[in-house]
């Protein structure tokens, strides 16, 4: 069915991405006096840039000068607990955001016609919302995700297994957010209005429609495909003829990875070797 292949490719995605590092940004974040805990994008995988000595490390500039907090293990910060706050934090984690959003709700108001697999969701206050998060027609019992976000009133959503799989004028809607990862600075800033700058890999947004496609070149879309292809099989019940096509994506990445961060101009990852003090 469409939605599993849409999801399968998705995840597909998602993996070659984690592997790859294909898609990197980052994220501005403002600092709140005293307090340590920062909530990060949506579509956050994973810390992206590292240093000499292989310590991932973010910036944090306090309106004049750079400084470069480094990533400690969780453990080691709390043990530490360094909890007076101090001008420039200089180390942080990352940690799952234990509380979800709280689910948006509403009425469509203007009405998204079906328009090659994706349609469009018009009301106010989208302003939490992310590309990922799980969207349900509660009139037409349809359910589905959020593709992107046009603006704070205008999403555009693929939807399945309902009587119509759009939107209609007045019907009821409820979007679950996704779950979130946070940023955790320690010893906490002392003064507010410092930005950080977090360098990540970017988890790639969902296509559930027929004329999208990821970022990906066109060269690297067969071995996402391959990928789906062996979730497909573990399915329906032939996990030695899957393995196939997992032993082809993973030989993809395996061959292009370097490969791809060469053609982006980055250099390989440093590994130090130096016995820890």
């Amino acid at each position: 069915d469409d939605r599993s292949s849409y999801e399968y490719i998705w995840q597909a995605a998602i993996e070659f991405t984690d592997r790859t590092n294909a898609l990197t940004t980052t994220q501005s974040i403002t600092t709140v006096a005293n307090q340590t805990q920062y909530t990060l994008n949506a579509d956050f995988l994973k810390m992206y840039l590292k240093n000499k000595d292989n310590n991932y490390y973010i910036k944090y500039n306090d309106g004049s000068t750079d400084y470069w907090p480094l990533f400690k293990e969780k453990q080691e910060i709390i043990f530490q607990n360094s909890t007076a706050s101090v001008d420039v934090p200089y180390k942080f984690y990352i940690e799952d955001d234990p509380t979800l959003d709280t689910q948006v709700t509403g009425t469509e108001t203007v009405g998204g016609a079906l328009s090659g697999g994706q349609c469009t969701l018009t009301d106010s206050g989208f302003d939490d919302v992310s590309a990922g998060d799980i969207v349900h027609n509660t009139t037409d019992g349809s359910s589905g995700y959020v593709l992107s976000k046009t603006s704070s009133t205008v999403l555009v959503t693929a939807l399945f297994d309902g009587t119509e799989n759009d939107w209609d004028a007045a019907d009821a809607y409820v979007i679950q957010p996704q779950s979130r990862l946070r940023l955790v600075l320690s010893p906490p800033p002392s003064t507010a209005s410092h930005t950080i700058t977090v360098y990540y890999v970017q988890r790639p947004a969902p296509v559930f429609s027929d004329y999208g496609i990821y970022r990906f070149g066109a060269q690297h879309l067969q071995a996402i495909v391959y990928y789906a292809i062996w979730l497909y099989k573990y399915r329906d019940g032939d996990p030695a003829f899957g393995d196939r096509y997992y032993k082809f994506f993973d030989t993809y990445v395996r061959k292009n990875a370097a490969q791809l961060n060469n053609a982006l101009l980055r250099q390989n990852f440093k590994v130090n070797f130096r016995k820890r003090a």
